[in-house]
């Protein structure tokens, strides 16, 4: 059985490598092909480009990586259609993967397409092409099934990863012995995973962190990097600020640092879910160019902007979107947080239905919804 998958970014990897692990289990002679991640490498079969190469943020900043985008595109369409796979996987990145699994199935292959575009909150028309690109679609919120539903589009809630693989057994005291951390306040300060997040947010994030290391004595800080490139260019930020001496940037270890701090500071995105789900107070950004945002603001159609606020239809965390996620904004927000320690345990019961709300066996689900179309 070859199974052909293109995965964007970490959260697609992460998705990826679940998959593949639960295929393997059924059909251990199962092989894989496609743009893989770190993660879905270590688990093998060919890889023809990395996820890395599909972190594009926003409306405009594509449009410079946008001939790159159609070259890969188009190499990879010309393999599978000479050789075609039995199943193709498109994990996420719609705009790359939605226009690959239209072309494929037009010859006869048969796809699925993994993470819901959010058709809730901008594009709903996109629902449109969908239907002619995925024979099946699996959703990690539990409301999209039922979008799909009234346009005869066949899709599945699988839950949310994070929601069963998330380590909750781990302690912050335990954590901050392993990555010998000091015992008073710690923030997390997560800039994101692609350039053009550290780039917008970096030097606000590092300001942010000036203000409060000036505020509270021996408070201290830790980032998780998803990259080397990534580590290097917030590290710039912190050294041009003259407190790299308070951070501790580690590769990787994202769940350890939220769990031994005492709040986040996070780039929207998948860590905010992640955070939420660990019971952690946290704080969400988001910012792209103005033009991107320009056009979004035309586009999107819902009040809040991180997953928690929208399934819990309440904002429980706090969130400044453009011109709000100011050095200012974000110091205040993460003062009041700190200045009333009672706060973590006035969120715990929401973030605990928020688990409840996602908690399903996701790597098995997905798994047995594609093996069940072929």
């Amino acid at each position: 059985m070859r199974i052909g998958l293109v995965a964007g970014e970490a959260s697609g990897d992460s998705l990826g490598s679940g998959l593949m692990r639960e295929i393997l289990k059924i059909h251990p002679d199962a092989s894989f092909e496609g743009i893989f991640g770190p993660k879905m490498e270590k688990i093998g079969g060919k890889s023809w480009a990395t996820s890395s190469e599909l972190s594009v943020m926003g409306i405009i900043e594509p449009i410079k990586r946008l001939p790159h985008l159609i070259w890969l595109r188009k190499r990879i369409l010309k393999k599978w259609l000479q050789r075609p796979p039995d199943v193709f996987i498109g994990i996420d990145s719609p705009d790359f993967n939605l226009t690959l699994e239209e072309k494929l199935r037009s010859n006869g292959i048969t796809t699925v397409h993994y993470v819901s575009p959010s058709i809730w909150a901008w594009r709903p028309n996109r629902i449109k092409k969908i239907r002619r690109c995925a024979d099946k679609v699996l959703c990690l919120l539990p409301f999209e099934p039922d979008l799909y539903k009234k346009h005869e589009i066949s899709a599945v809630f699988v839950g949310h990863p994070a929601a069963n693989t998330l380590p909750y057994d781990l302690e912050s005291s335990a954590v901050r012995d392993k990555f010998e951390l000091p015992s008073g306040t710690i923030i997390a300060i997560l800039p994101g995973s692609r350039s053009s997040e550290i780039e917008n947010l970096g030097p606000i994030f590092a300001d942010v962190a000036k203000l409060l290391i000036d505020r509270y004595e021996g408070i201290s800080f830790v980032s998780p990097m998803s990259s080397p490139g990534i580590y290097n260019q917030f590290e710039k930020f912190l050294i041009d600020n003259n407190i790299r001496d308070h951070f501790l940037l580690v590769k990787g270890y994202s769940h350890e640092m939220i769990v031994a701090s005492n709040i986040v500071l996070l780039a929207s995105g998948t860590a905010a879910l992640e955070s939420a789900l660990l019971c952690r107070p946290t704080i969400a950004a988001y910012k792209v160019s103005k033009l991107s945002y320009f056009i979004l603001n035309k586009l999107i159609k819902i009040d809040s902007f991180t997953l928690p606020n929208i399934l819990l239809d309440k904002k429980i965390i706090p969130e400044f979107i453009q011109n709000e996620a100011s050095v200012e904004n974000l110091n205040k927000a993460i003062c009041e947080h700190l200045d009333n320690p009672s706060y973590k345990e006035m969120i715990t019961d929401d973030f605990m239905l928020l688990r409840s709300k996602l908690n399903l066996d996701t790597d098995k689900l997905a798994a047995l919804e594609v093996l069940e179309l072929l």
